[in-house]
């Protein structure tokens, strides 16, 4: 993929023809603009819809992880095991959103060495996280952040900065 990709959108309702072209982002929200203004109930379901802004998401963490070939890098060791998990589950989840990962999910293996915490804790956490519905099990000790995850590391990201 292109470091820059430009999306072309082409779209018709009635007598109303619209053409879009830029980034993807851009043309996304430039289309679901035009889709509102046409079809009013479209913005309500909208709404109630929960779409993770991947731009958003990623300055929150800026400064907190980098993406490396691989894996990532936490860059704070002072935050209690929830918070790390899901700071790093966020990372990964937008790593892979963005191609830099093939998998969206992470062993606890492999947060226990990230974040600096016991593998037992770490296991005992996400066992609690799995409850609370911040965090699915993919597999055998495989996680991945989920949408109520993706909000509560949204917030603990924005106030760690």
């Amino acid at each position: 993929m292109s470091e820059n990709p430009k999306l072309k959108l082409h779209f018709e309702l009635d007598s109303l023809k619209v053409d879009l072209e830029g980034d993807p982002e851009t043309v996304s929200r430039e289309f679901l603009t035009q889709l509102s203004a046409i079809l009013p109930s479209f913005e309500v379901a909208r709404k109630l819809n929960f779409n993770p802004d991947l731009v958003k998401l990623s300055e929150g963490l800026v400064g907190l992880v980098e993406f490396v070939p691989g894996g990532i890098i936490l860059n704070r060791r002072d935050l209690s095991a929830e918070q790390a998990i899901l700071i790093c589950l966020l990372g990964v989840y937008i790593a892979y959103k963005m191609d830099r990962r093939d998998a969206d999910s992470m062993s606890a293996t492999a947060l226990s060495k990230i974040t600096g915490k016991a593998l037992k804790t770490i296991s005992n956490q996400v066992t609690l996280m799995v409850e609370e519905a911040l965090v699915e099990k993919v597999g055998k000790g495989e996680y991945r952040i989920a949408p109520l995850g993706i909000k509560r590391a949204d917030s603990i990201a924005g106030g760690l900065k």
